[in-house]
């Protein structure tokens, strides 16, 4: 005996049914690859905003060691803006060392695009220090930043 032949009506449906399962699996790749980049997106400014607390640490750390200096340290006190586009001038060696640290291009842990921001370290009258670390990656639309207060006393 030989099987029947399919009825007319019922040809083709193979090849509709394996489209759709492609199209199906064509827009959960698109959505894996969406979430992979939305990822590395995250990790990216995970590691900017982990550098920047480093540099901030650091930067205080010096002000502990230095704490009868600590009002040396002010930097672009005048600024009002967050993140305004500028250059960073200091008189104090150890903020100059440190603003090199955040510019360094040669530096793999430099902040990007940090050169061309205003850093600022404000140092009220009770020792009060507020820090704050800008940076804009090539990709990112506006600057990030990181504020740090703390007190120094001793």
């Amino acid at each position: 005996m030989r099987p029947h032949p399919a009825p007319a009506r019922q040809r083709g449906i193979m090849l509709i049914e394996a489209l759709v399962a492609i199209a199906i699996f064509s827009f959960a790749i698109l959505g894996i690859v969406g979430l992979q980049a939305t990822a590395i997106r995250a990790v990216r400014d995970a590691d900017y905003r982990a550098k920047a607390s480093l540099f901030a640490d650091q930067l205080v750390g010096r002000m502990w060691a230095d704490r009868f200096n600590v009002p040396t340290y002010a930097l672009n006190a005048g600024v009002t803006q967050t993140c305004p586009a500028g250059g960073n001038q200091s008189g104090n060696p150890a903020i100059a060392e440190w603003l090199e640290g955040i510019t360094d291009l040669d530096n793999p842990g430099a902040l990007p695009g940090a050169a061309g921001l205003q850093q600022k370290v404000l140092v009220s009258a009770d020792n009060t220090v507020t820090l704050t670390l800008c940076w804009q990656a090539p990709q990112d639309e506006s600057p990030h930043n990181f504020t740090l207060t703390t007190q120094i006393r001793g």
